[in-house]
């Protein structure tokens, strides 16, 4: 029958003393493999807990961020759109003043050129979506860029309708494409207005945009239909200009919510790692000091194994004695 191996106090003592060491040991070598001082509630309760508490809010805004990133991403779209739309309204403006000494087949190219970058405008608008939102197309658009959890901690941006019915403007800044197809009050030619309409041929878009008659059809070789032409065209390009104007209005309000949204990234951006380094101050190890206790606990090892050395060596001078 097996009994119990009786030892004395002291070397009991030492074995507790090296158990424990050992222990520490197992710990530290472990905070140097995961860089990590706490792990679990049972590490420290209250560190873990609010370091958790840091690093999901963290986590939260993180995904927050991706969403403001994206939103900054389709207000840039939006205004590559805008800087493409105005080249093209100052192509068109190019044209107009050139016809002034053109031929009347030459005016007649010039009016359908006119009208095809019309089309690419409108086409420009279509195209300018991001994501499967377009803010130009519709004023009903809406882009909404959530901050954080609270509720009013976002930034909406409104969509414009930039459309060409609604884009294209007269000197005096109303929409052309408000105006209803027919005759006005009078008799005279230059009362017919128009609406604007890609549908239709170059010469009814000039029209649409301030002239009496298509380019070709005007006699520019008698003095005063001349200056008629020319005064018609001075209107039409004040029109593009007032044009250019409110697109830049509309295009800077565009502008003014990315560099919020910016403003806002950047902050997010800093905030998250302010959070994340003040719950890893709660949770990882300081390695140099883990390094250190690693060496001294090794050489309170070997000195609890040799004092359990020597206190077997004292029971064995006392079975000499007996001998």
């Amino acid at each position: 029958m097996a009994t119990n191996v009786t030892l004395s106090s002291t070397a009991r003592t030492n074995l507790l003393s090296i158990q424990n060491t050992a222990s520490l040991i197992g710990r530290t070598q472990d905070r140097l493999s995961t860089g990590l001082a706490i792990k679990s509630p049972i590490d420290d309760a209250v560190k873990y807990f609010q370091a958790k508490s840091l690093s999901d809010r963290a986590s939260d805004l993180t995904e927050r961020k991706d969403g403001i990133d994206q939103g900054v991403q389709a207000l840039e779209a939006t205004l590559k759109a805008t800087d493409g739309m105005e080249k093209l309204v100052k192509q068109m403006k190019g044209i107009v003043d050139g016809a002034r000494s053109q031929s009347a087949s030459e005016r007649k190219e010039a009016q359908n050129q006119m009208k095809e970058l019309a089309t690419q405008i409108q086409r420009l608008v279509d195209d300018a979506s991001y994501k499967g939102l377009n803010l130009i197309n519709s004023n009903t658009s809406t882009l909404t860029v959530r901050f954080s959890e609270k509720s009013d901690s976002q930034l909406a941006v409104k969509g414009v309708d930039l459309n060409v019915q609604k884009f294209f403007v007269d000197k005096d800044g109303k929409e052309l494409g408000a105006i209803s197809v027919g005759a006005c009050a009078g008799t005279a030619d230059d009362k017919f207005v128009y609406k604007i309409d890609l549908a239709q041929d170059g010469a009814a878009f000039v029209k649409a945009l301030g002239f009496t008659l298509g380019l070709d059809a005007y006699t520019i070789s008698k003095a005063s239909i001349l200056a008629n032409f020319n005064a018609k065209a001075d209107a039409v390009l004040q029109g593009f200009d007032k044009t250019i104007t409110n697109l830049r209005s509309k295009a800077s309000n565009i502008a003014n919510n990315a560099s919020i949204l910016r403003v806002r990234l950047d902050f997010t951006k800093e905030y998250v790692n302010v959070l994340q380094t003040g719950s890893d101050k709660l949770t990882l190890a300081d390695l140099n000091e883990e390094g250190a206790n690693i060496m001294a606990l090794q050489t309170r090892q070997q000195l609890g194994i040799q004092a359990l050395s020597l206190a077997g060596q004292a029971e064995q001078s006392i079975l000499r004695l007996v001998q």
